[in-house]
């Protein structure tokens, strides 16, 4: 097989966003560039020259109705699918990805397991999260020891050595005896202590909630050799986790900072 370089996967990667944004278009599906990928946009016009991948935010509805249309037209689009943790065997990122299994993901952590996977672009599903900022961060935390459960089940081993090992092996055993399930748990907090008139949305798996009017309006920006959405407020948005983010980095930390490498498939 031969392995992608940083520069191929770039491409590659691009390719299957614009697939991506063809569909939401289509669909009247709103999402935007998000992270790292949000920064290149506005300070690149396109993918940091040291990135590896594509991020998206989208609304949770919008991206129910995405992963629908997917499912329903999946002769059509071939070799992309969306992946999730109940439609993927041993999948493991918290967040769903939309990927072109023209491609092999391998992950660099040997106790990792594997999964069909290939080139992709992350997409980070925003939830409803109460009507103040340390009412969302709770409901996160409480997410992520959720999320932990999963990863403790899913990866018993995880590279742990010793008396930590075996008890990490031992919670995974009683996790699966007790048929504990990531989303199902997900869905009864967040079905119980969230609306759809909340004042605050976020990635309840990853990062600090917002405001829902700063995600209100949308504006066209240049992307590489497309236009793709991200928000006209994105300077609140970036400023919350990237203070200074127009500054480049020092030269030592232009590196990609993910830890998997992708193959083109023979």
């Amino acid at each position: 097989m031969e392995e992608l370089s940083l520069k191929e996967i770039q491409k590659e990667t691009l390719e299957t966003f614009k697939v991506l944004d063809s569909i939401c278009r289509k669909n009247n599906l709103h999402y935007y560039l998000a992270f790292g990928t949000l920064i290149g946009a506005v300070r690149h016009n396109g993918i940091i020259p040291w990135d590896d991948d594509i991020d998206i935010m989208m609304m949770r509805d919008d991206f129910n109705k995405l992963a629908e249309y997917v499912q329903n037209h999946q002769e059509e689009l071939k070799h992309y699918r969306i992946c999730t943790r109940k439609n993927t065997r041993n999948y493991s990122p918290s967040i769903p990805r939309f990927v072109n299994t023209d491609f092999i993901f391998e992950s660099s952590y040997s106790y990792e397991k594997k999964f069909e996977q290939g080139v992709f672009v992350d997409i980070y599903p925003l939830d409803n999260c109460g009507n103040s900022f340390d009412y969302g961060k709770n409901l996160g935390a409480k997410i992520r020891k959720l999320d932990k459960k999963f990863m403790i089940k899913l990866n018993p081993d995880n590279g742990k050595k010793g008396l930590k090992g075996l008890a990490r092996k031992a919670y995974s055993a009683f996790l699966n005896i007790t048929r504990f399930d990531f989303e199902r748990e997900v869905k009864k907090i967040t079905d119980r202590k969230t609306s759809p008139e909340d004042k605050y949305v976020g990635v309840l798996y990853d990062c600090d909630p917002m405001e829902k009017s700063v995600l209100s309006h949308i504006t066209e920006h240049q992307f590489e050799d497309m236009k793709a959405y991200i928000p006209e407020d994105f300077d609140s948005i970036l400023n919350l986790t990237h203070k200074g983010y127009m500054t480049l980095p020092p030269e030592s930390e232009r590196v990609p900072h993910h830890n998997y490498k992708i193959f083109r498939k023979d």
